[in-house]
């Protein structure tokens, strides 16, 4: 007897959905790319329970006929294409026939549709009990509601995230359906809320606005340019207008949604003479390309697509936006060119900012750094010979009498001696060391007993602020007097807020504020300015999500890099000698601390014999 089993399709149908459909957004994104092959120019969705209790999308297009809803759940069953040789010119968003055989074989679905073609409307409900259908009323369109996603799989339901985080990559899927479609009109509620609605006039940037609002919408730049029959255009923010992580990099290539390589090397490219480390550039970038120069059936989800020639893809992006950055130089001579990971000069800043800041923690500022007095060191009393005798009339024997202390004189410095032993011994197990002055308000030259060392001040003072923050020591928590409103992008907020115990442990109090904007009530007292704090939520929010491969623990550790960076004394900017005296110290104490998070070394060693050397001695 055989071993081989021919799997039944319900079981066929299961495994197909752990590829097509992983997590509720996946499923939204299947339905809403067949509403839009539908024809559709009114789009619903509605979202509760994260996607995964209820998704429902409803839509003005061509609806089906009633024979055809029963072969919709069928695999392989579809309308876009009729044979093999229909795969080289892709003009759908779907073609497999995959999405709802999967996603009802995981979920108890319902579609009632009517084409306009027929008078009355059908109703479809699919469950563990089977699939029935009936008569209903109905406009022309097609309703699909999916209902308990993955309560037959335990194990899927197992990985999925928080509602909130669930709930993100729905809109982030409507949204980009939007925008590939802003002549579409789009509506989305989140558990009975409007999220976002779209007019759906064929204004890209009406609907950006729409999205994401004032603030993104505002601080975009039109591109435009054609290289051999490809085309690139849409919108990227200018330079001052960057963010702290790719979040916001959206590409289309011929309306379709995607990740592509070859298109962000383009745009990153384009801005590297204009953007520091660890800034990227937001767009909303679209590419018209020949249907049969692209193959999109490379991914089970449709996110990739291969180019037969990446050349003009490349090509194409990348003057589309450096030519629009060219035209108005003036506007990014303000960014430096080239950054390193954490020392480059940034403008002057103040040292706190009182509208935000609480009073009390102005009145006591900085708290993060304390004021370093040196100890003093008493030095033993100097001998002094009888100023009768000159030095050249001593004799061997007048200078051992000299020198010798009377018997009373040695006493009183014995007791003194042993009165000050536990200063002295204090004293002498800290080696020596002396702040000999600063350089180029960014590095610190100290002396010890057989070296100069040259200190970088930043990436001493990032390294001290990371070990605090990673150990969770002197780790003091800052209130604002009014909260911060910062708009990033809804996956951002979500994963932040999934985090905000994470966060808080580091001194920050975060809350969610709509689906694309977070409260911060309290920032670490070491961060005496606000002004990066965008960046560094960007950041963390980036770190915290980036590298499956990355345990949570080293993800988190990354994330305090940024923290740690923008909270430490900055190169190039003077600030009090009691601060450059503290870094010293904490220095000296651990001589562990001889590199910055990010790898780079803290201070280098000029020996004495090396400088010696110099000098030819």
């Amino acid at each position: 007897m055989g071993i081989i089993n021919i799997l039944d399709a319900q079981t066929a149908n299961m495994i197909a959905a752990g590829e097509v459909v992983d997590r509720p957004a996946s499923a939204l994104k299947e339905l809403l790319e067949n509403a839009l092959d539908a024809g559709a120019k009114r789009i619903s969705v509605e979202i509760k329970g994260g996607g995964r209790a209820f998704l429902r999308i409803t839509d003005d297009g061509k609806g089906f006929y009633r024979d055809d809803i029963p072969k919709a759940l069928l695999r392989h069953a579809t309308s876009k294409i009729r044979n093999g040789d229909d795969l080289n010119e892709i003009l759908t968003f779907g073609f497999r026939g995959e999405a709802l055989a999967a996603i009802s074989s995981v979920s108890r679905m319902e579609i009632i549709s009517r084409h306009a073609d027929e008078t009355v409307g059908t109703r479809l409900t699919s469950d563990e009990n089977g699939i029935v259908m009936d008569d209903t009323g109905c406009p022309i369109g097609t309703t699909v509601i999916v209902k308990d996603l993955f309560y037959n799989t335990p194990a899927r339901q197992k990985f999925l995230k928080k509602d909130m985080t669930e709930t993100s990559a729905c809109v982030s899927v409507a949204s980009a359906a939007a925008i590939s479609h802003p002549e579409v009109s789009f509506t989305v509620s989140v558990e009975g809320e409007r999220r976002f609605y779209t007019a759906g006039d064929g204004k890209l940037l009406q609907a950006l606005y729409a999205i994401y609002g004032k603030a993104f919408a505002g601080g975009l730049i039109e591109v435009s340019y054609e290289l051999d029959g490809v085309k690139a255009h849409g919108y990227v923010t200018s330079p001052d207008h960057a963010r702290g992580n790719r979040g916001m990099q959206l590409f289309y290539v011929n309306g379709r949604s995607i990740r592509s390589k070859t298109m962000q090397a383009a745009l990153e490219e384009a801005f590297r003479s204009y953007l520091p480390h660890g800034r990227y550039p937001a767009c909303v970038l679209f590419l018209e390309i020949p249907y049969g120069l692209t193959d999109v059936n490379v991914h089970p989800a449709k996110l990739e697509i291969k180019f037969a020639n990446e050349r003009p893809v490349f090509s194409a992006v990348y003057y589309a936006v450096k030519n629009k950055l060219n035209e108005n130089p003036a506007s990014v001579q303000e960014q430096p060119a080239q950054e390193a990971p954490a020392a480059e000069t940034p403008a002057p800043q103040p040292a706190s900012e009182p509208v935000q800041i609480s009073a009390s923690a102005v009145r006591s500022a900085p708290t993060h750094i304390p004021t370093y007095t040196p100890p003093k060191r008493e030095e033993p009393p100097r001998r002094t010979f009888d100023a009768r005798i000159g030095e050249e009339d001593l004799d061997m024997q007048t200078m051992l009498r000299f020198a010798q202390p009377t018997e009373e004189e040695a006493r009183t410095y014995e007791q003194q001696k042993e009165e000050a032993q536990p200063v002295q011994v204090q004293i002498d197990e800290r080696p020596y060391h002396r702040l000999l002055g600063e350089a180029y308000n960014a590095f610190l030259f100290v002396e010890t007993k057989n070296e100069v060392l040259v200190i970088d001040k930043h990436a001493a003072h990032e390294r001290i602020l990371y070990e605090k923050l990673a150990s969770k020591k002197e780790v003091h928590t800052q209130q604002l007097l009014s909260p911060i409103p910062l708009t990033l992008a809804d996956d951002d907020v979500a994963n932040l807020c999934e985090n905000a115990p994470y966060l808080a442990e580091f001194g920050f109090e975060i809350e969610p504020f709509g689906s694309d904007t977070l409260l911060v009530r309290a920032v670490p007292a070491s961060l005496a300015n606000t002004k990066d704090l965008r960046s560094i939520l960007e950041r963390f929010a980036s770190d915290l999500t980036g590298g499956s491969r990355v345990s949570f623990a080293e993800k988190c550790d990354r994330a305090l890099f940024t923290v740690a960076c923008k909270a430490a004394l900055k190169a190039g900017i003077p600030n009090d000698a009691a601060h450059n005296e503290w870094v010293v110290e904490q220095l000296m104490e651990n001589p562990a601390l001889r590199f910055c998070p990010h790898g780079r070394p803290v201070m280098h060693a000029l020996t004495r014999k090396e400088i010696e050397g110099y000098f030819d001695r």
